[in-house]
């Protein structure tokens, strides 16, 4: 694992000033998921009339996105999305957001490799430990490639994201240049729908399918929920 080196020690800075950071026409990453800040994003949006040109780069949105809302012609902020969510498929539907074809295992290797240094890395991040890191709570996908080539990394600090262990869940303080206080908010979770009748018919077909020791990759949605209830009922084991 790679460790990016901050160029000064790590400063505690409110949201507006975390937002003062950013200059026209910078490249911002806001991560995925539960990862994605609330409060610098608030902050950034206040700044509306004041920037031009700001790319914004993140993965399944589960909360609104001030700057988004905060400028439905996109005139200051546009999305490039890795996965849309829900609220990522509308803004991409009003002209908001642009999708971002990926390969999803091979993320890491695009910001290591192939995408220019991001001029702004921010997350939100388990409060530091004893030993001097923030934990990445449960999105552990390719934060840490990021943060290895970005020019600024700002930490946004929540007290209720959960803690999960891994290797590469892990920002050391040393890498990190701004930490601003979050609002605590509790995790957000995707809503889990009920299987519709073809989503039960398709997933009796598919978990027919499943032998003994077979290894799974389940997605999101009514369809992968309908395969795994139709597998409690199998005769498949050890999967």
């Amino acid at each position: 694992m790679l460790k990016r080196i901050a160029k000064s020690k790590a400063e505690h800075i409110s949201a507006a000033e975390a937002a003062g950071k950013v200059q026209s026409g910078m490249w911002i990453d806001y991560g995925a998921s539960v990862n994605q800040p609330d409060v610098f994003d608030a902050a950034l949006a206040l700044r509306k009339s004041e920037l031009s040109n700001i790319k914004l780069i993140n993965c399944i949105a589960l909360r609104p996105r001030a700057v988004l809302d905060a400028d439905p012609n996109a005139e200051t902020f546009y999305n490039l999305n890795q996965h849309f969510s829900g609220y990522d498929r509308r803004k991409g539907d009003a002209g908001q957001a642009g999708y971002f074809p990926v390969n999803l295992g091979e993320i890491p290797d695009y910001y290591r490799r192939f995408i220019e240094p991001l001029d702004i890395v921010i997350l939100k991040t388990c409060p530091m430990d004893e030993n001097g890191n923030f934990n990445l709570g449960p999105s552990g996908v390719w934060h840490r490639a990021m943060i290895e080539r970005a020019k600024m990394v700002i930490l946004e600090i929540n007290a209720h994201l959960p803690f999960v262990h891994g290797p590469e869940n892990f920002i050391h303080v040393s890498e990190v240049d701004f930490i601003i206080d979050g609002d605590d908010q509790r995790t957000s979770e995707l809503p889990n729908p009920p299987p519709t009748d073809v989503d039960r018919a398709v997933g009796k077909l598919i978990a027919a399918e499943v032998e003994d020791g077979a290894c799974l990759q389940i997605g999101i949605g009514g369809m992968p929920n309908a395969v795994c209830t139709q597998l409690l009922d199998s005769t498949a084991r050890d999967l």
